[in-house]
């Protein structure tokens, strides 16, 4: 990364998270709450019911994955945006760099209000090159901070043709048809997922409401299973077996593409 980055122009790694006061404590609280339910439900003890709810502490590091993979997709897409403008400049004659003052006033109106990542990485694209630094290593360093394949592969390309002398204009435009497509690939498998994710959900949870439900409906039947040590191994055995399924369904569903 270059030296001459101030501190003025510095954005965050894209495959970190961090997060402020008030999100930790909620996401802590949710998932400790959540666990403490479970545990009451298969225990009635309070302190398997505080040991199982202590595990609702690692909820934010789990979260934590989401939000960064929800901001690579959302960066995917204002990045191609980004190619759209930047091509039709360099269509017009526009050189690399007034290409991107063009796209950064183009995506600043598009994205109004809080800034969107684009914005942020076009401004400091800007920034950087009328410190005279290279375009090829603000691209690299772009590419390298976002961990996102497509802008890897731009910034690959672009070097490539830059030192080739190859019609920049058209690898743009090339580029920029194929992430669409790639993007659009992307929608398509996630639209197709979306409720099989929704099914194992509702498969997840009604595991544990059926437990509730025969506890609340006949107690007498289930005592034996909250005030017998066999009882308490058997549903503790149910439990693992819950998480483990939980853990599985979740990988298999977690297509990274």
């Amino acid at each position: 990364m270059s030296q001459t980055r101030t501190e003025e122009f510095y954005i965050e790694n894209y495959d970190k998270y961090n997060y402020k006061i008030h999100e930790w404590i909620i996401y802590s609280a949710v998932g400790v709450l959540v666990m403490a339910v479970i545990g009451w439900i298969f225990y009635r003890k309070i302190i398997p019911v505080a040991f199982i709810s202590a595990l609702g502490l690692f909820y934010p590091k789990i979260r934590k994955r989401q939000l960064i993979e929800t901001r690579r997709n959302i960066l995917r897409l204002q990045f191609k945006d980004m190619l759209y403008y930047i091509g039709a400049a360099l269509s017009a004659g526009k050189s690399v760099e007034q290409a991107f003052v063009y796209a950064h006033g183009i995506l600043r109106n598009l994205y109004p209000g809080k800034k969107a990542y684009i914005v942020n990485e076009t401004e400091l694209i800007i920034k950087r090159l009328q410190m005279n630094e290279n375009i090829e290593n603000i691209l690299k360093d772009f590419a390298a901070r976002s961990g996102v394949e497509e802008i890897q592969h731009f910034s690959d390309v672009f070097s490539v043709c830059k030192r080739t002398g190859g019609n920049l204009v058209e690898v743009i435009r090339t580029t920029s048809g194929m992430i669409g497509e790639r993007i659009e690939i992307k929608q398509e498998i996630e639209i197709g997922l979306a409720a099989k994710k929704q099914e194992q959900r509702i498969l997840s949870l009604s595991s544990v409401m059926m437990v509730l439900f025969i506890s609340l409906m006949s107690g007498e039947f289930m005592e034996p299973m909250f005030a017998t040590s066999s009882g308490r191994i058997i549903m503790t055995f149910s439990l693992i077996l819950l998480g483990v399924g939980i853990f599985v369904s979740n990988r298999i569903m977690n297509i990274r593409f």
